[in-house]
């Protein structure tokens, strides 16, 4: 009788729940009035017998039940800590009977003498509910196990009975007297309004009378947060009025810390950190809203990376990705505290300047950003070179929603990149309609694809000292609506934006493969079939093997074909480039450097390159009669060709004076308008075959 003294009895007499309590061989000592309602047990059928032995007898299905299903309880009788779950009971007369249970071990004294189960009959509601339901509930039931306190309040009392663990968690000590002003001044002030309705609202007359809710508490000692999940009931007399609340209260800070980990995370950028689209669209709505009461500007900023697809394809996405954390790191460095700094994804990030005064305050950062980001990066013995593109729009002048000023940006970003990349362009209305194009170009350039309507044009290629024919040059072209057929300059870009440059590189290089054979079975007999190959298409780690597929494919003499490239596209990565290139060169391939003098290329890179060829960009070669500094650097060019015995080829050549400026020089081959535009196949064909030992 010493456990149950030790208890306040009265409680669990008028408590809405079946109460049940054991000794430390979880023997039953005690059960309330409830509990003999529910289960229909008398006393002594049950003191001095186990739960397991009285209440669990078997499940409905006559499965045995056995210790290892009652592990919580007996957790709790061996003293460990209060535990919340789900029991299946059998009544009496065989009724099975869901209950929500919290068990807790009893002290007495600093003793453990035993363990306490409240039981709340759940049954209609667990009939009731679907499995998915039923599931959740036991999740959360689970997420919520943790110490538990335990309230009686009797209503229209100021004082409260509260268990040490419930006054534990509000930091108050054991001994203290509880009112309900000291409970109301323990809620956080924020979810203060919300417990008072709960309260109320549990109150009213024709209502069951249970209560849920969960609140902020500040701990009376140290002032910190602590979130409560409070459950109970409240009981009602004979005229409808409440006149007592018990329940249980638990600690849930861990679980609600958790879930605020987790939102935090599914609204920032796990490789940055950076808030991610959903969280920027969050921020703006309350930037713009504050920028319309102050009569303020703000500024979108688009970013993205030139050239960055290259350091993920040569070096791996770990560089790639550090290479990101560095460009998030700078950006931040590059802003104010107040701006907001977002990645979208990819290379793609968003700046927000939420105070600008006009144009000028943004463009003063887009620059900052264009010196910060272009800085080399330095990666484990690697250094890397990246610059942004950047395209701005103005809020209220440009557009009123996030959705719109970011494609205005990023509108304003394309425009930047047309402008020669690594520079900034603020949003004009004009830019809609290149978007339009941009769209319609890239759905005709899929249908072309599609349909293989793409052609190519050819242009001869002329040996200078023979004025003979010795090869042609390949060019691709898109037919347009009406008739035309569109340069690659309007498409190209396109179709590496749009992640189809290696379908159509690939297109090009078949179908010159297929041309070439033709020419080689009719008896054409051109030499050499020059084939322009993009830094994008070059990049692909099976370039070298697909085109050599493409020459076995076609049965045509290797020595006719002639890949050109650029510089940017060979230095990137020189040993890749020596590499790929080797295997062509090994079938017989020939190597041409072309627009050779408008890149950077370092001479003792050009010297470990297997080339045939160097071209002189047509940019030299223009009135190269009247351009003292093109005559330079085309006989530097033709210098440097004769010291590594590489043939030399002059491109756009449309004059007499310029031909005859590049023979007297030592120049070896030339193409351009003076000789021949680009023709389809059938036209070059015959205009091959007439000037074939014409000129002399």
């Amino acid at each position: 009788m010493e456990s149950i003294q030790a208890f306040d009895v009265s409680i669990a007499e008028h408590a809405a729940d079946s109460v049940f309590i054991t000794d430390t061989s979880a023997r039953v000592i005690y059960q309330n009035p409830e509990a003999r309602r529910v289960f229909l047990f008398s006393d002594e059928e049950v003191f001095g017998h186990t739960l397991l032995d009285t209440l669990h007898q078997r499940y409905p299905d006559g499965r045995p039940v056995t210790l290892e299903q009652c592990k919580v309880y007996r957790a709790a009788v061996l003293g460990e800590s209060a535990r919340d779950f789900v029991w299946q009971f059998t009544g009496k007369d065989g009724r099975c009977v869901y209950a929500s249970c919290t068990v807790s071990p009893f002290f007495h004294r600093g003793e453990r003498i035993g363990a306490i189960l409240f039981a709340a009959d759940i049954t209609a509601r667990r009939k009731a509910e679907q499995e998915a339901a039923r599931s959740a509930e036991k999740l959360q039931l689970a997420m919520e196990a943790a110490e538990i306190g335990m309230f009686d309040h009797f209503v229209g009392e100021r004082r409260l009975a509260w268990s040490p663990k419930l006054k534990e968690m509000f930091g108050l000590r054991a001994d203290a007297d509880m009112t309900l002003d000291m409970f109301y001044e323990c809620v956080h002030p924020e979810d203060l309004e919300e417990v008072r309705r709960v309260v109320l609202e549990s109150s009213k007359p024709g209502t069951d009378g249970r209560f849920h809710y969960e609140f902020r508490a500040l701990d009376r000692n140290d002032g910190k947060e602590r979130w409560i999940s409070t459950r109970g009931r409240t009981h009602f007399d004979e005229h409808g009025q409440a006149v007592r609340r018990v329940g249980v209260a638990v600690d849930i800070t861990e679980r609600r810390e958790a879930e605020r980990r987790v939102q935090e995370a599914a609204q920032h950028d796990s490789l940055t950190g950076l808030p991610n689209r959903a969280l920027l669209y969050e921020y703006c709505m309350h930037l713009f809203a504050q920028a319309d009461r102050l009569h303020a500007d703000c500024a979108v900023l688009f970013i993205d990376l030139d050239r960055f697809k290259p350091i993920n394809d040569l070096y791996g996405h770990d560089v790639g990705d550090k290479v990101l954390q560095e460009v998030a790191r700078r950006l931040l460095q590059c802003t104010r505290k107040e701006d907001i700094v977002s990645r979208l994804g990819g290379d793609e990030f968003i700046v927000i300047l939420p105070r600008v005064l006009g144009k000028e305050d943004s463009e003063t950062v887009a620059q900052h950003i264009l010196e910060s980001i272009r800085k080399t990066i330095q990666l484990n013995g690697l250094q890397i070179s990246v610059s942004p593109s950047i395209g701005i729009s103005l809020y209220r002048k440009d557009g009123s929603s996030i959705s719109e000023l970011i494609r205005y940006a990023d509108l304003a970003m394309y425009a930047a990149k047309r402008a020669g990349r690594d520079t900034f362009r603020h949003f004009i209305p004009e830019y809609l309609h290149l978007a339009e194009d941009r769209v319609e170009l890239e759905q005709r350039l899929k249908e072309a694809l599609r349909s293989g309507t793409l052609q190519l044009l050819y242009q001869p290629v002329i040996d200078i000292s023979t004025g003979k024919p010795v090869g042609a040059e390949a060019f691709i072209r898109l037919p347009d609506n009406n008739g035309s057929l569109l340069s690659p300059d309007r498409f190209i870009p396109i179709a590496e934006s749009a992640g189809l440059i290696d379908e159509v590189g690939f297109w090009v290089v078949r179908e010159a493969c297929r041309q070439q054979q033709r020419w080689q079975d009719s008896g054409l007999g051109v030499p050499s079939m020059s084939i322009n190959v993009s830094a994008s298409q070059f990049r692909h780690p099976e370039f070298a093997p697909r085109f050599i597929a493409a020459i076995d494919e076609y049965g045509i003499e290797p020595g006719r074909l002639e890949i050109e490239l650029t510089e940017s596209a060979l230095m990137e990565n020189i040993p890749d480039a020596v590499s790929k290139l080797d295997q062509l060169k090994s079938r017989g391939v020939r190597i041409a450097l072309d627009d050779f003098g408008t890149g950077y290329s370092n001479l003792g890179h050009l010297t470990s390159l297997p080339l045939d060829k160097l071209k002189i960009d047509r940019s030299f070669t223009d009135n190269l009669e009247s351009n003292e500094n093109g005559k330079s650097i085309a006989d530097t060019i033709l210098g440097i060709g004769r010291a590594l015995n590489l043939e030399v080829v002059g491109e756009g050549i449309e004059s007499e004076e310029v031909m005859r400026y590049l023979r007297d020089h030592g120049c070896d081959q030339v193409q351009g308008h003076l000789f021949s535009k680009p023709l389809a196949a059938p036209e070059f064909e015959s205009w091959y075959r007439s000037q074939l030992g014409l000129y002399h």
